[in-house]
Formats: structure tokens, sequence, C-alpha cells
């Protein structure tokens, strides 16, 4: 059972956050889309947290489950306070003539799936907070 400063816990924290800051990227390049020269934000954050996963010698699935019983454990977590996800303009695109690289179809799609790995997120922190709960009270 996790704890709550267990490197599980501390990495679905940084993945609830990531996950915010990705809806307001989303909601920003949303309605910019008519905005000229406007250059769509994107949100870095999955191949960071598993870089520093694999910095300890851990994996993680994109379900973020992670191996156990490493001695490198210890102290991962409050490593892992330190990862945060990145926000960079894409200018490599472009989709329409007046500079614009926003595509509504995509951002709306990607906006989307956002919603639904942020409420898987809530709900496995909140199934992590009812194990602790029953294991408080019984």
């Amino acid at each position: 059972m996790p704890t709550l400063d267990s490197l599980y816990m501390t990495s679905l924290q940084a993945a609830l956050n990531a996950a915010q800051l990705r809806q307001q990227a989303y909601a920003n390049n949303i309605a910019n889309v008519n905005t000229p020269g406007y250059k769509r934000e994107v949100v870095h954050f999955d191949s960071l947290l598993r870089a520093r996963l694999a910095a300890y010698g851990l994996t993680a699935t994109p379900g973020l489950q992670m191996a156990a019983n490493n001695a490198r454990d210890l102290g991962g977590a409050a490593s892992l306070s330190n990862v945060n996800p990145v926000i960079t303009t894409d200018a490599a695109t472009q989709v329409s003539g007046n500079g614009n690289n926003v595509n509504i179809d995509a951002e709306m799609s990607a906006l989307a799936q956002n919603q639904v790995d942020y409420g898987t997120l809530v709900q496995d922190l909140q199934d992590q907070f009812a194990t602790l709960r029953t294991a408080i009270t019984g």
C-alpha cells in the first residue's frame, strides 16, 4: 500500500499537476484558434517523468504501474518533486495562411483525452485515500 510520501503518490500528484497544466494549454490554444501568428503551446511531462524514474532503475507503463522493492526507491519520492511539466511553443507546424498553427480538431480531441486522463488520475487518488482510510479506521 503506497503511503502519502511514497514514490507512487508523488508521481500521481505530479501527473495531476501536469494534466491541469495541459488543460490550460489546450484551452489557451482553442481560445486563440483565429489569432494571426499564434503558435500553439505544448506541455511536456510524461517523457520527463519516465527519464527520472529510469534514473532510479524504475519503469513506468502508460498507467504508471511502477516496479517495486527496489533499494533505490528510498528517496525517490523527494527527487520526483523536481519533475515539473515544461511548456513549449510549437513553431514547427503551420496550419493556416495567417501564421496560426492551431488545429481545432486536434486540440479538441487532445482536450477530451486529457479530461479522461485527469479523471482516471483523480479516481486513482481517491482509491489510494480510501485504502488509507480503511487502514486507519478499520
